[in-house]
């Protein structure tokens, strides 16, 4: 594996840096199979010298001839070292996609949320891609992503001005790439933490042919089962533990030394059930929202995928299928029980391919078409709340309405580009994508321009420029809660960054960044002439800032980096021409990793984040709740005015090597928040004690992420 430009070393540039930055760049510099070489399919035997033998017929006949075969498929099966800094980052639980926290320009949205925000853009504005495949989600809402820690190859996130290999998004893409299976005896790993439970198994099936699989299981419903209550009132109890699973597998064959079959299958779920007593918060501020309240989201997928390497030519076919369903309740009880919900299923078949023809020396053209066949369907017996992420209040409740509706959500892409090498220091990409959604009937033609300029033999300039689109979320564009007629969300990137290798595998780069977003969803009260179309494109955003990552690679026993982020992210309501801060918007972020190998058997390090804290909305005043006796509802002041204090945490990871029963075994040790700090998570109405509107008691909710040891352990048989 290696990154590929048409160009100097300087190449390698990125290849040294943490692959998954947020200067990844899709622009001819990506991770794929080295071109050009019959790596996977060497043979030399030993050759007799042109003369008259010597020995014994019979001796001849015994001499060995040796053949040196390495497959194709081979390149892909190790991890990079790049994903591998990624699993071991303390506080990261050997997750190395949650770990990307740590790189620069990403957010937990909201504070305490599983969900990332990148570069001033909303989670929703994400694609996730897993092995040239959508995928349903890849962060669980309890915590880690969906992988085991074993199959990750590398991944890359690129998080503004990507290229035309990707649709349907306005913010940051996660290209997710497994490895390959390993041609290898049967092996079995056994994975056991404080959090969650792991099997991985991998090993030739055929002579050209080898599989893995991979289940997970978190241990959460170890420490909260039913009967528990969450709070110290008594008032949320569990019915059904906080729990979540996920499975991978892969079969891989070498059919010839330039076809590659692939055949994968994943899936995840999580799942949760409570009961809100009429005395809990929620109810207290709503009571139609006491009783039993439950949450399951899963997805399967499966897909098959055809490779094909040619001299100068490679080309990808995949066809997969895709089930994601989200089903959320509140509020049953003996007189409703089916209470308040909203269940939503999507199923897709993807067709897809992606053709690289290197026409020349300076010409290499990149082809991308795919047709996404979705139908989804959207059930719902809700009490009706307009509202959208630039309001500051969903709970106000409206009129109740339900309907079973199907829709098709369709969608399809070609995307053409080519990366020209002008000469040693200039190339170009210059591409173009035409979108079309469906549902609404819309098509778009995005231009894709980047140029890098090689200054010297360890210095580059990179410059991007995109435009970008994506369908709005569901609830917002079907009929009766939402607007059919809404358009499609769009956005412009612009980046123009620096990338610098320096002595001793040190390397640094900045990157400065450039978005405005349009046709946002604007949720419409009462007070406007045309309420009845429940939301309008009437929202813009902006998002700008410079990210900076200083990266040791690893020397002298030890590697780390550094990464701090300034930012401002935020929305337009174009009815009223306020500027509203972005819920997600957060000044500054510092991560500091460093990582010391101390011997061949112990490693240590730690993980340090500080950021500012996100914005809210302050609560000036108590109201009366219009349709219930003796409750109450906060008055808010302007939207997100305020911010909550300076957030931080340190996480120390010590790991210790080891064998057990003769087979390899880990030992991992593990403190999250190791100096207990409490980070805001909320602020609300104190509901236990207002009593009237004079109460105005406000509560403070931290993220209760209290100091949390680890101890993991593992054995390979």
């Amino acid at each position: 594996m290696r990154i590929t430009t048409s160009l100097t070393p300087l190449s390698l540039l990125i290849a040294s840096i943490l692959s998954p930055t947020v200067f990844a760049d899709s622009f001819g510099v990506k991770a794929e199979p080295v071109e050009n070489t019959e790596s996977y399919a060497m043979a030399f035997e030993q050759a007799e010298p042109e003369q008259e033998s010597k020995l014994d017929p019979k001796q001849e006949q015994e001499i060995e001839r040796i053949g040196v075969v390495r497959r194709r498929t081979s390149v892909m099966s190790e991890i990079t070292e790049s994903a591998d800094k990624l699993v071991v980052m303390p506080g990261a639980g050997g997750d190395p996609l949650q770990a990307a926290f740590a790189l620069p320009g990403i957010v937990a949205a909201g504070g305490s949320s599983s969900s990332p925000a990148v570069r001033g853009s909303s989670p929703d504005d994400n694609l996730f891609e897993v092995d040239f495949m959508p995928a349903g989600y890849i962060f669980h809402d309890f915590g880690q992503s969906i992988f085991n820690k074993h199959l990750i190859q590398d991944f890359q996130l690129l998080s503004a001005g990507y290229g035309t290999s990707y649709n349907n998004a306005t913010g940051a893409v996660f290209d997710v790439n497994l490895r390959t299976p390993k041609q290898q005896e049967l092996k079995t790993i056994v994975d056991f933490s404080l959090f969650n439970f792991g099997v991985f198994m991998e090993g030739e099936v055929t002579e050209n042919s080898a599989f893995y699989f991979s289940a997970r299981k978190s241990m959460l419903p170890v420490f909260f089962g039913a009967g528990d209550t969450l709070d110290d009132e008594e008032t949320i109890t569990v019915n059904e533990p906080f729990d979540d699973n996920d499975y991978q597998g892969k079969w891989v064959w070498d059919m010839t030394s330039n076809d590659v079959l692939s055949v994968s299958v994943t899936g995840a779920e999580d799942k949760a059930g409570i009961n809100l007593t009429e005395r809990s918060d929620i109810s207290l501020r709503s009571p139609e929202f006491a009783g039993d309240a439950d949450f399951n989201k899963k997805f399967t997928s499966q897909s098959v995928i055809w490779d094909h390497y040619g001299k100068d030519l490679q080309f990808k076919l995949g066809v997969g299928s895709l089930n994601n369903s989200q089903v959320l309740s509140i509020g049953k009880n003996a007189e409703s029980p089916n209470g308040i919900y909203v269940d939503e299923s999507k199923e897709q078949l993807t067709y897809k391919s992606r053709l690289s023809y290197r026409l020349n020396d300076s010409h290499k053209l990149l082809a991308d078409a795919a047709y996404y066949d979705q139908t989804t369907e959207y059930e719902y017996d809700i009490f009706l709340q307009i509202c959208t992420e630039i309001d500051p209040n969903c709970g106000d409740n409206g009129d109740r309405v339900s309907d079973e509706i199907s829709i098709d959500t369709s969608s399809h892409f070609i995307g053409l580009s080519d990366v020209f090498t002008v000469n040693d220091f200039w190339q170009l990409e210059l591409g173009v994508q035409w979108q079309h959604y469906n549902y609404t009937d819309e098509d778009f033609v995005q231009p894709k321009v980047a140029v890098n300029y090689f200054i010297s033999d360890n210095s580059i300039i990179k410059a991007k420029y995109g435009l970008y689109s994506r369908q709005q979320n569901t609830d917002e564009i079907v009929p009766k809660v939402g607007n059919p007629n809404l358009l499609s969300q769009t956005a412009e990137h612009f980046t123009l960054g620096f990338e610098q290798d320096l002595d001793n595998d040190w390397i640094w780069s900045i990157e400065g960044y450039y978005k405005e977003m349009n046709d946002l969803p604007l949720a419409l009260d009462d007070s406007q002439a045309d309420a009845d179309l429940l939301y309008s494109n009437d929202v813009s955003g902006t998002a700008y800032g410079l990210d900076l990552l200083i990266n040791k690679n690893i020397t002298d026993n030890w590697y780390g980096w550094l990464s701090v982020s300034y930012s401002k992210s935020e929305r337009t309501n174009l009815r009223t021409n306020t500027d509203i801060n972005y819920y997600a918007d957060t000044p500054v972020v510092i991560n500091m990793v460093f990582n010391y190998k101390i011997n061949d058997d112990w490693t240590a390090g730690f993980n340090f984040t500080g950021r500012s804290g996100q914005p809210y909305t302050p609560i000036i005043g108590v109201k009366e709740n219009p349709d219930y006796d003796d409750r109450y509802q906060p008055i808010y002041g302007e939207a997100f005015t305020e911010r909550f204090d300076l957030a931080h945490r340190l996480d120390v990871r010590v790991e210790r090597k080891t064998t057990v029963w003769g087979f390899d075994a880990m030992w991992v040790f593990e403190i999250m928040n190791a100096y207990g700090q409490e980070n805001t998570a909320s602020i609300d109405l104190d509901y236990q004690e207002v009593n009237s509107t004079d109460d105005l008691i406000i509560v403070e909710n931290t993220d209760d992420f209290v100091i949390r040891p680890s101890v993991g352990f593992s054995i390979t048989f």
